[in-house]
């Protein structure tokens, strides 16, 4: 019965991790479509933009609170059932304002599901002694890879993307509906000291600590390489090698398959050398393929640089959120939430104070600089040792149930 539960939840979960990509992948592609369909500026479209960042941040701000007042089940039903609306609102471009609102609550909605979801896999991670925070992850590129496959096709045959945005959607959300009866209630089972009890009823708000602190920035470090590796590495390649634009996005394509590769085979690695040995060589090869990208314009070194920078990023993220799941200084539900938040800001932020970076120094320098962060990231990772040994992943009991599928 206990493995048939486990089952459920962990399909809850990757329904969850899949639908966030799936639905980030469709947003994407869906700008220029709604800026040539209703004629809008380029200030217009940047105010959709930012409506949608805000939007996000303030849906993770938001679900810290929610989860502590309704259930996980409800949280989860009500932002799947969101995100489904509003994307499919978008594609509808009804009108400028309409998507305007449709795009804030696409971004509240987004948001809230990527903190939840991050919540309640680390609680039947713990919950269960499972170790599959990194292949939930991989249902989150798989989601993305899926949408923007999907976008490509239907944009190249003239198939209208609002048809099989609305189509693709709704049958996603009766997909994750229909587990949502089975989904088991979010229950804080550590200790906590009085006093922390006290203060949480009376502010409902927990100040973060370490090792919560270390690991968000870890996380942030993390997220702030992948924006860069988004951003800005189409434009170096292009003007470093002789490349023709067309092929900018190499190294993002190097470095997403490289992700979803790692990620789907992390349990085995994980078996071989342990969640610390993996994020800190992790780390460690982000910082050296960083450098390896300036070092010479050679395409080949360039190439084999964005490999290990791909390899390095696959796990970072969800061994960190794992540890956050798994440590007893700070309850479950806003030390996910403090390590989603910060993650996102990273991503959202990065891009622009690299681009300060890049026009007072030069394109070269945004990379040394993440080396360096990626550095520093590093030395967190190794002092934060424990949280990330904190469960044996040779185990084969634990292992079994890692994959009740």
């Amino acid at each position: 019965m206990r493995h048939e539960s486990a089952r459920h939840q962990v399909y809850v979960a990757r329904i969850g991790y899949f639908l966030c990509g799936y639905a980030v992948a469709c947003w994407a592609p869906l700008i220029p479509i709604v800026q040539s369909s209703l004629q809008l500026s380029t200030e217009a479209i940047s105010v959709l933009v930012l409506s949608f960042g805000i939007g996000s941040v303030s849906g993770m701000l938001l679900t810290n609170l929610v989860l502590t007042r309704i259930s996980f089940k409800l949280t989860y039903a009500i932002s799947c059932a969101t995100t489904a609306l509003a994307i499919s609102l978008v594609a509808l471009t009804p009108g400028y304002f309409v998507i305007m609102g449709a795009v804030i609550l696409f971004g509240v909605s987004i948001g809230a599901l990527e903190v939840a979801i991050n919540v309640f896999a680390a609680y039947i991670e713990r919950r269960y002694r499972l170790m599959m925070m990194s292949v939930l992850f991989a249902y989150y590129s798989m989601g993305e890879v899926g949408g923007a496959v999907l976008m490509i096709v239907l944009l190249t045959l003239d198939v209208s993307p609002a048809v099989s945005i609305v189509t693709s959607m709704g049958i996603l959300y009766l997909w994750s509906a229909l587990y949502i009866p089975r989904i088991i209630a979010i229950e804080d089972e550590r200790p906590v000291p009085a006093t922390t009890v006290m203060r949480k009823k009376k502010h409902r708000f927990v100040m973060p600590c370490e090792p919560v602190i270390s690991l968000a920035l870890i996380t942030a470090f993390t997220y702030v390489v992948g924006g860069a590796v988004l951003d800005w590495s189409g434009l170096y390649v292009t003007s470093h090698t002789d490349l023709p634009k067309s092929f900018a996005t190499i190294g993002y394509c190097i470095v997403s398959v490289c992700m979803l590769t790692c990620r789907l085979l992390a349990p085995r690695i994980l078996r071989l050398i342990g969640p610390f040995n993996f994020a800190f060589l992790g780390a460690i090869l982000i910082a050296l393929g960083l450098l390896g990208v300036v070092a010479t314009d050679s395409l080949i070194v360039m190439t084999a640089s964005f490999f290990a920078i791909g390899i390095g990023m696959s796990n970072i993220s969800p061994l960190a959120t794992s540890a956050a799941g798994k440590q007893k200084k700070m309850p479950l539900v806003p030390a996910i939430a403090f390590i989603s938040i910060c993650g996102y800001t990273g991503l959202l932020l990065g891009p622009a104070v690299l681009g300060f970076i890049a026009s007072t120094w030069s394109l070269a320098g945004i990379f040394v600089f993440l080396s360096l962060l990626t550095a520093v990231s590093a030395s967190l990772i190794y002092r934060r040792h424990p949280e990330f040994g904190a469960i044996d992943p040779r185990k084969p009991t634990q292992q079994k149930r890692s994959e009740p599928a």
